[in-house]
């Protein structure tokens, strides 16, 4: 099996970035393992990121376990680009907007 080559979008850096601070504020512990729970998840997407659900825009999603956050992405040929790490009480697909 090939791996896939994986993009962050400088966005969704951002996002990441916001929400570890968030939880860094409220207690240390959760924001280690909110961003070790991201990464993680992020990372996975090289191995197989076509096993994931299609959204009904056309992204692929990852949940996450523990964190109320979802990964949106996109795969083409080789390469995932991840779109968003939005929270699920955000309004959906505002990130489509970017």
């Amino acid at each position: 099996m090939s791996e896939y080559k994986v993009f962050v979008l400088p966005e969704v850096e951002a996002e990441i970035a916001a929400a570890f601070s968030w939880y860094l504020e409220r207690n240390p512990q959760a924001a280690d393992a909110f961003r070790t729970e991201v990464f993680d998840a992020i990372d996975s997407l090289s191995e197989a990121p076509t096993k994931w659900k299609v959204t009904e825009d056309g992204a692929r999603r990852r949940v996450l376990r523990h964190f109320p956050y979802t990964v949106f992405f996109d795969v083409e040929d080789q390469s995932v680009f991840v779109l968003a790490v939005a929270h699920q009480r955000r309004v959906p697909g505002y990130w489509r907007e970017r």
